[in-house]
């Protein structure tokens, strides 16, 4: 079976943080793109969704589990890698299949006990179970090669305007939605641990500059290439919003990891990208989006 041509990009996950974003710029790009939401099936007994048949690239943001929902639901992590590994299987049939790009965790998959900064060739071994899982799908792409052509993007700390506070992720998302209701900011263990934040208009920007002809090396990690503190991070919301800041500390949680920071050389070289938004203009245009949804009530959709 052979799909026929069209350079298609297609968004797996059109209707979340990231994906909603990357189907935004392709659009304005006007590149030929499909969009299917989690919710549809990929994979029928008629074969693969319609948009992903005749597609160049096939954007896979469509995993639903969270670091606290991977602790209690196995059920949800494993029908997880069972829908990726049908579409997987699935486009093995074609002569030319399509790049699948899995986006995956840079902060939740490296050996803990390795200092960051974590280029692509540091040991994998992830202490929670979202990490397991992020790493089980890397392993399911990994296992189709070269029958179906695969790259895995481990991400920083993504965030931006629009990112939901409901998902069990986004500490940044949540702070500021703290804000807007004023209520107390909720910090989970010491203020001193590192993360990479990275903006995820630049996460969208790695994404669009992918080629399906010039395939680079399978693993990349996509983040701001520097280590931010809790404290900083506070620093910086305190600078934007301009108000005092209301604490509320909690003890780490299980799956909290202690240090991140990703090594973005290989990105760099191999795509030609780098972020280029600073923390302080990221948090900037996320706290003027979110602001003004409030002073509409158009707030809902954040929850």
């Amino acid at each position: 079976m052979s799909p026929p041509g069209g350079g298609r990009r297609v968004v797996v996950g059109a209707a979340g943080f990231i994906g909603a974003r990357l189907l935004d710029r392709l659009a304005r790009e006007d590149r030929t793109v499909g969009a299917v939401t989690r919710g549809t099936p990929l994979v029928t007994a008629r074969g693969p969704h319609p948009d992903v048949r005749d597609a160049e690239i096939v954007y896979y943001l469509a995993t639903s589990v969270n670091p606290a929902i991977a602790e209690d639901r196995p059920d949800l992590v494993a029908a997880d890698r069972a829908a990726f590994e049908r579409l997987l299987d699935a486009l093995a049939g074609f002569r030319r299949p399509p790049l699948v790009v899995l986006t995956g965790s840079g902060g939740a998959v490296y050996d803990p006990d390795v200092p960051p900064p974590y280029d692509e060739r540091t040991t994998t071994r992830p202490r929670s179970a979202y990490g397991r899982a992020k790493l089980e799908l890397e392993s399911a792409l990994r296992a189709r090669a070269p029958a179906v052509p695969g790259l895995v993007l481990r991400l920083g700390n993504v965030y931006g305007p629009g990112q939901r506070t409901g998902t069990g992720q986004g500490v940044l998302a949540h702070w500021l939605r703290s804000i807007a209701d004023r209520r107390p900011l909720r910090i989970y263990g010491d203020t001193a641990a590192l993360r990479d934040y990275v903006y995820v208009d630049d996460v969208v920007d790695a994404l669009v500059a992918l080629r399906p002809d010039a395939t680079p090396a399978p693993v990349l990690n996509i983040g701001s290439g520097e280590g931010v503190s809790l404290q900083t991070l506070l620093e910086v919301i305190r600078s934007v919003v301009g108000a005092e800041l209301v604490l509320e500390t909690r003890p780490a949680r299980a799956f909290d990891r202690r240090d991140v920071a990703l090594d973005i050389r290989l990105a760099a070289s191999e795509l030609g990208w780098r972020p280029r938004t600073t923390l302080a203009e990221g948090v900037a245009l996320t706290w003027r989006e979110l602001a003004a949804r409030v002073a509409t009530g158009a707030n809902r959709g954040s929850e």
